[in-house]
């Protein structure tokens, strides 16, 4: 199952398919989300393979007629009826994906890693030239921290109010950032309306963060997290370079000072398949022990104790063989 929580603007009058978002801001605001949910059809041939249904909102709104909650005990049940699995991540994207990209993302980690997935998609296709676009997509990030705070509190909510339930179907729920992604995130972190939203997640996977190296564990040693706070490393990632030019030294392509004691940093530099990629958790990756070593973290596990992996001088530092 896919969601798509979303500050986009929201195309009235559009099919109900993969132009229902926008790349525009919600008319409302970067504070204000949307719900939907997405399926995907491959045999479809004539037409956009993507339905999406638009959760409607009421006119009134109250804890009980909340769309999110009234989705979320549908999920509820329907994982009881053995229709979900039990395994969800919660994804956000990195920057210049279109909404059509971001669902394509998402589609491809249900497919590849069999879990069900919320994607956050905020507004990280602004267009224009490269340096503009790539400037105002950092603007968007910044401004969608509050939205990201409200999402996660929300849902943080339901999982305590149905803990019990929870519990006995086995369900749990790992963050998976991406890129510029991150930068939304230390963001939301660093701000005074974080406190501990992260703590509903079992691990937390910080994926090639296009975040400035230096100070890094200023931020992300707040996060709250039920299990383990991964970082990606790539020394040779291509777009990471692309954003060192503008930018301090990328903690995603930064394998020196890797000081955090909470974080377990996994560097996949030289590895096969691995070259300039900048993402290594698609279901192109060829790599079997990269997708043996997502697979696990992307559900709970640990992933960097598999065969394939040895650990380095410093305590919390993993490199792939």
């Amino acid at each position: 199952m896919i969601i798509v929580i979303s500050n986009r603007e929201v195309n009235v009058g559009a099919a109900n398919d993969a132009r229902l978002f926008g790349e525009g801001s919600n008319a409302k605001g970067l504070d204000e989300v949307r719900l939907a949910t997405a399926t995907k059809d491959e045999t479809e041939k004539t037409k956009d393979q993507w339905t999406l249904e638009l959760l409607p909102e009421p006119d009134t709104l109250t804890p009980e007629t909340l769309p999110s909650r009234q989705l979320f005990e549908k999920i509820v049940q329907k994982t009881k009826d053995g229709e979900l699995t039990s395994e969800w991540v919660f994804y956000i994207h990195g920057y210049n994906q279109s909404f059509r990209k971001t669902l394509e993302a998402s589609w491809d980690l249900e497919q590849t890693y069999g879990v069900n997935v919320i994607v956050f998609s905020w507004v990280a296709n602004p267009g224009g030239f490269v340096l503009s676009e790539y400037k105002k997509a950092r603007q968007a990030a910044k401004a969608s921290s509050n939205a990201v705070d409200h999402s996660l509190e929300q849902l943080g909510t339901y999982l305590t109010g149905f803990i019990e339930e929870l519990e006995d179907l086995d369900v749990g729920i790992s963050l998976l950032v991406h890129s510029l992604g991150n930068f939304l995130v230390e963001q939301f972190v660093r701000s005074p309306v974080f406190s501990g939203e992260t703590r509903i997640f079992e691990n937390v996977i910080f994926h090639q963060p296009d975040v400035d190296h230096a100070n890094h564990t200023e931020w992300i040693d707040r996060v709250v997290y039920g299990r383990r706070i991964y970082v990606t490393l790539n020394a040779n990632d291509g777009v990471l370079g692309f954003s060192d030019i503008i930018n301090p030294d990328r903690l995603g392509n930064t394998v020196r000072e890797l000081n955090s004691k909470r974080v377990t940093y996994v560097d996949f530099t030289g590895g096969d398949n691995v070259r300039r990629r900048h993402n290594f958790f698609t279901g192109k990756q060829k790599n079997p022990v990269i997708k043996e070593f997502f697979k696990l973290v992307l559900t709970g596990q640990q992933g960097e104790l598999i065969d394939g992996f040895q650990r380095v001088s410093t305590p919390n530092r993993y490199t792939l063989t």
